[in-house]
This record gives structure tokens, sequence and C-alpha cells, in this order.
């Protein structure tokens, strides 16, 4: 079957047609810590999306090359995002950042892959996480404001989706929320997507691709190396160099 390049609802994503929540699951990988502690070398992301009764609707797994495994802060990647039926239904492309302190991350989101329905691109600001969601032509369709991460580690971190004129005029709409593990809205999940049911399932699809944006940018972060560990013990000058 042929198909279309703008469909209304892209195929086989129904799912998120009249939902208004997703819970997403940031699954362990089996040499995740073999790899990344003693080897240096990151592993490849994967993920679960639940509905709010427990099934899953998505698998997403990443799509990471040897040379992409040495390059944490900026590192490009693709997500191939599986429904039940092990489909790839939506794809989140993400190029290479030269340089994490100035250089800004973006997501481009397809569905099916190979057709562009949204991208998130990450605003440039002093301290609090700034993104804007994208139609397909690049016409801005919302904004999301996060907290200062650092400051809000014992709390939920919420990550409000707020209209174009912002948060003064209409207040947020929806959340990102990465719960605190003590939180009352702890449910095991990593994240939490919170947005009102009759919006458009392509940019529901393209919030999710900037919920895994967001994890990637302030929650990916590398494990100590035991290398290094190591190295400071046998030469002591090395942790002062």
């Amino acid at each position: 079957m042929e198909l279309s390049e703008d469909p209304c609802c892209p195929f086989h994503m129904e799912p998120l047609t009249w939902i208004d929540q997703l819970f997403v699951y940031k699954v362990p990988h089996p040499d995740e810590c073999f790899n990344e502690v003693c080897c240096e070398i990151k592993a490849d992301n994967r993920y679960k999306v639940k509905d709010d009764v427990g099934n899953v609707l998505f698998s997403i797994l990443e799509d990471l090359d040897y040379c992409s495994r040495h390059l944490y802060p900026g590192r490009s990647f693709v997500m191939n995002v599986i429904n039940e039926y092990n489909k790839e239904v939506i794809r989140m492309v993400h190029p290479f950042v030269c340089s994490s302190s100035c250089g800004r991350h973006e997501l481009e989101v397809q569905s099916p892959p190979g057709f562009v329905i949204g991208h998130v691109q990450q605003n440039w600001s002093v301290c609090l996480p700034k993104f804007t969601v994208e139609n397909k032509q690049g016409e801005p369709e919302v904004k999301i404001v996060g907290p200062f991460v650092p400051l809000t580690c014992c709390m939920d971190q919420n990550f409000e989706l707020v209209s174009l004129n912002g948060a003064v005029t209409d207040g947020a709409f929806g959340t990102i929320v990465k719960p605190f593990s003590c939180s009352v809205l702890n449910t095991g999940a990593d994240f939490v997507l919170r947005f009102p049911s009759n919006l458009d399932a392509k940019l529901k699809a393209t919030l999710l691709g900037a919920c895994i944006l967001i994890d990637f940018v302030y929650y990916d972060k590398p494990k100590q190396p035991l290398l290094n560990i190591i190295s400071c013990f046998t030469n002591p000058l090395s942790a002062i160099m």
C-alpha cells in the first residue's frame, strides 16, 4: 500500500489519536555498565512508551554507530520508534552538535520514516531549558520551558508546554515531567507526558521526540569511567593536573 506524504494521522500512529498521557521508561542495556564504566563506550538508549493502563504502545531503539559511541555530549543519533507489530512508525534524527556548551540541539521527527512531521529546536537561554516545537514546515507550534535542573534534584522537574505568546497569557496546557523518586506522580516511569487529548497526533509524536531530546541533553550523562578512578590511585598527580 502506498503511503501518503501528508496523512491526517500518520500510518500506524492511531494509538496517539485520543490519548492524553504517555509514560516513558528507559530500559537498561545489558552491556551498559561494562561499556560505559569500564570501556568509556556509550551504550545505545532504549525506551518503552506506555499508556495510562500499562499497555506498551511503542519501543524506542537508538541506532548508534561505533564512532558516535565515543562522543557523549553532542553525538548524533537516530531513534527508531517501533509499534506492537514490530514496524518502525516514527523516526527521530539528531544531528551532531560540535559544542555542548554553545551549540544548540535539534531533533527532526519523521512519520512514516522519511516524511518529516515536526522539529524540536533548543533555544539559547542563560539557565532555563527552553525549546520550540515546530511543524513540518518549520513553523513554531509550542514552546517548552523547563526548570533550572541542578536546583530541582529532589522534586518533580516540570518542562511546561506553553503557547507561543507565553505562559503569562495562557499558562501551561501540558507538561513533560521527570518525576522525583519519592513523588506521588512516580510510577516507575522516567518521564510522564501530559497534553490535551484532542492535540494533533503528529504534534504528540513530536512532543515525544522533545521528551527524548530533553533526556539526552540533561539526563543522559556518562558514568564515571572505572579506568579514570584506577588511574587516580596509580598516579595521584593525574587527579590534580
